[in-house]
């Protein structure tokens, strides 16, 4: 067996890993993103710590979850694009969690655990031919299979492919996959972010008209007080003028 040969796909999933790890690397903290981990309005990714640190450091007198305060919300910008990103009184809490890259994460790790010496020693044997290496896939069962039974076994009439070419073919179109997904939770994170602003601009329209309905029926109470009392003083002094005009005798009931 050429070492060299086998040992081209261990380098290349090994920098493939190492690719991976440095999309996961949180920019505040410089490590692994701790879960949970939130998405941000422009799409970046933070832990929930490292934003909760970045926020109390941009907004010192908000009130924390455990106070009996209702705190009004704060700002902050992005720590890789310096967006600003404007939160509500939940603070970072109001954040949405990223769980496809928590889940990424998760698979990250199981991988990462297994050594790359045990990845190379690995080698599936035909249980038909025990001494074979299965080292070719069989197009028609959907199986990966040994050289053996593609001449004497079950699969000499199917077509057949190297089983590393068909590795490197489904391992293509799963992260095809996996980016589609990665794009696709992007618009529908975009979406979120999008109707969550639109839910806090009816809620501010909502407050302001309250607040403007508020104030004109308070002007106009304000204005039918004064003229109430205006009135009941033109009573009050047309009836001290008929007393006064009136015979001494005369009593009023």
């Amino acid at each position: 067996m050429n070492f060299a040969v086998g040992l081209k796909p261990l380098l290349a999933e090994a920098r493939s890993m190492e690719s991976l790890e440095k999309q996961l690397i949180c920019p505040i903290c410089l490590e692994m993103f701790t879960k949970p981990v939130v998405i941000l309005p422009c799409q970046h990714n933070l832990c929930r710590k490292c934003a909760n640190d970045v926020f109390q450091a941009s907004n010192p007198l908000w009130q924390s979850r455990g106070s009996s305060a209702v705190p009004s919300g704060g700002r902050f910008r992005c720590p890789s694009c310096r967006h600003e990103v404007v939160l509500d009184r939940h603070g970072v809490y109001g954040l949405q969690r990223n769980l496809l890259v928590e889940n990424i994460i998760d698979i990250y790790k199981q991988e990462s655990a297994r050594p790359l010496h045990a990845k190379a020693e690995q080698h599936l044997m035909c249980e038909e031919h025990e001494d074979e290496r299965i080292n070719i896939y069989c197009l028609r069962c959907e199986a990966p299979t040994c050289s053996l039974c593609k001449v004497f076994g079950a699969h000499k009439d199917c077509e057949v492919a190297p089983l590393p070419a068909v590795y490197q073919r489904q391992k293509s179109e799963l992260s095809d996959g996996i980016a589609m997904l990665v794009a696709g939770n992007d618009r529908i994170q975009a979406i979120i972010t999008q109707m969550e602003e639109i839910c806090r601009t009816i809620e501010d329209n909502g407050r302001r008209q309250k607040q403007h309905l508020g104030l004109r029926f308070d002007s106009l109470y304000s204005i039918l007080e004064e003229r109430k009392k205006e009135l009941l003083q033109s009573i009050a002094r047309e009836q001290e003028a008929k007393v006064q005009r009136a015979p001494d005798g005369c009593v009023l009931a």
